[in-house]
């Protein structure tokens, strides 16, 4: 067994440059596997789908909003927005256009388990 931390993960994690914000996979397989992201303070993540298998998230620290939606013609058409803080959980479905922004002056930090393919191959940016 591999013991990880969470937060030294986060910490030593590099800016990833599709998306702007620290990311790291934290411990998984091939098929599922839990990751850690840090967003800095006003700063939103691209809004973005994936086409196949969901993403259940927990708000580690910091708060925030969670817009949901649709593309329609590469544009979101968001039919959800609600605020985030540490202690929440929610599912984002599959083919569900999402973003999460930090309004906030402190760093948003959330947990979230999804196939590793999410952040490969399958991951559609849109606008």
């Amino acid at each position: 067994m591999d013991i990880q931390n969470l937060f030294r993960r986060v910490e030593e994690a590099p800016v990833d440059q599709k998306t702007g914000i620290r990311i790291t996979r934290i411990t998984g397989d091939e098929h599922f596997s839990l990751f850690a992201a840090e967003i800095a303070p006003q700063t939103k993540l691209r809004p973005h789908y994936h086409e196949s298998g969901i993403e259940i998230y927990q708000i580690i620290e910091g708060t925030g909003t969670m817009k949901t939606g649709r593309q329609e013609n590469g544009t979101p058409v968001w039919s959800e927005e609600f605020p985030v803080s540490r202690g929440d959980c929610f599912t984002i479905k599959e083919g569900m256009v999402h973003q999460l922004a930090n309004h906030g002056s402190e760093p948003l930090m959330a947990a979230f388990i999804c196939p590793p393919s999410h952040l490969e191959g399958d991951r559609f940016f849109i606008a």
